[in-house]
């Protein structure tokens, strides 16, 4: 969530709580709807993955994700908190391995470790109000999706390709900014000819 510091400090913790909930909510619909599996909310903090625990290929990974992305930005163009106060999200996707199990005994946590999970982290960290950035990975498997045309932009700052990352350096990173099924491609080219 953009601002969610400054927006959490003007709201009693209940407010927050009740806030957060709605949101999750509505999210939780959009993850059973994509097939991506929540791994856990942490603050305003919303984390998903596309290849676990029920193991797919890593395009068909990619694809559930950012389609999840995707409909949740549109989502946040229409939802409003109980005072009417709008909600601006950021995304961040990253595709490669990850460690993924139950760790602790009081409390156990089903969790991901690994350079995955920190690159995601930093596509979040880095995109840009209502946008979802991607890693090069997750573009070139987006890219190559099955029944979906991505539309894939690359993120150019100051003339430059890409984004330096804490820990990476320069990496080239590209907004997802919209996906149609092949299908729906194929019948508006037909409408448009």
């Amino acid at each position: 969530i953009v601002g969610f510091t400054s927006m959490a400090g003007e709201m009693l913790p209940n407010q927050v709580m009740e806030m957060l909930n709605d949101l999750y909510v509505e999210l939780d619909k959009i993850t059973a709807r994509h097939g991506v599996y929540k791994v856990e909310t942490i603050g305003d903090a919303y984390m998903v993955v596309g290849g676990a625990p029920n193991r797919c290929s890593p395009s068909e990974a990619a694809r559930k994700v950012a389609l999840f992305a995707l409909e949740t930005m549109k989502l946040m163009k229409t939802f409003r908190t109980k005072d009417g106060h709008q909600i601006v999200l950021r995304a961040g996707l990253a595709s490669g391995p990850v460690v993924a199990g139950v760790v602790g005994t009081d409390m156990p946590r089903y969790c991901f470790f690994g350079n995955t999970v920190n690159l995601a982290s930093r596509m979040e960290s880095t995109s840009k109000k209502s946008k979802v950035q991607c890693s090069e990975t997750t573009y070139r498997l987006l890219r190559d999706a099955q029944n979906y045309v991505f539309d894939l932009e690359s993120r150019i700052e100051n003339g430059v390709h890409g984004i330096q990352v804490k820990g990476k350096g320069l990496q080239s990173t590209w907004w997802v900014n919209d996906a149609q099924k092949i299908e729906d491609a194929a019948h508006d080219v037909k409408r448009s000819v």
